[in-house]
């Protein structure tokens, strides 16, 4: 929760998910954690209010388009 709090400041810090190129809205990703501990929190900002969308394992897929609930989607 401390990681995901630093997002407050400067989150545009992160770099752009790869998930940014499927969705409308820009995804950014926070990496945290060491070797095989590693998480993606995949998020994105509007106005001044950032949204936290998904925490993954870094070993995973990066998120595709129909993996998203339409009520989800952005």
């Amino acid at each position: 929760m401390d990681t995901i709090a630093t997002l407050q400041e400067k989150p545009r810090r992160c770099a752009l998910a790869p998930e940014n190129d499927v969705f409308t809205e820009e995804i950014r990703q926070l990496i945290y954690g060491k070797s095989r501990s590693k998480y993606r929190i995949l998020f994105t900002t509007r106005e001044n209010t950032v949204f936290v969308l998904h925490v993954r394992h870094s070993s995973q897929a990066p998120l595709m388009g129909e993996q998203v609930d339409e009520e989800d989607e952005l």
